[in-house]
């Protein structure tokens, strides 16, 4: 198996209470019957863009841009982009970015997606109709 599908399943199923730590008795606890009852998908890239779907339009905004620019981006780019009017609330998604796991920031002050499915996923809130449109803006 793959296991950043794994980890994604398991913070799915944790994040919609499906799976949660009892402290008490000091162990995982979940009900089976309620998880095969659910809709689950074995496509990483599906459960990644339910979750990015969730994230406010700041954040949807700077995982696309960032996609539209490769695995990795500079922060002198996400601070010059945030300074147009169009795009001047990227800086403001970066922490909750970060915070869910998305994105990471390297010591070269360049973020980076934490995996290529991340990045494909992020890609992939650009309907295709879009894409050329969403190319053009940035690289104006």
């Amino acid at each position: 198996g793959n296991p950043f599908f794994v980890l994604e399943f398991m913070q799915s199923l944790q994040s919609r209470g499906l799976l949660r730590y009892n402290s008490l008795q000091k162990r995982w606890v979940w009900n089976e019957d309620v998880i095969r009852g659910e809709e689950i998908t074995e496509n990483v890239l599906h459960l990644l863009s339910s979750k990015m779907n969730e994230l406010s339009d700041n954040v949807q905004t700077l995982l696309r841009v960032m996609a539209c620019y490769g695995v990795k981006i500079h922060a002198l780019v996400i601070g010059y982009l945030s300074e147009t009017k169009e795009y001047s609330g990227i800086r403001n998604g970066l922490e909750e970015a970060l915070e869910g796991g998305f994105i990471v920031k390297d010591e070269e002050e360049c973020f980076q997606f934490v995996h290529d499915k991340v990045h494909e996923a992020a890609y992939n809130l650009i309907s295709r109709s879009e894409r050329n449109q969403f190319h053009y803006h940035l690289g104006k």
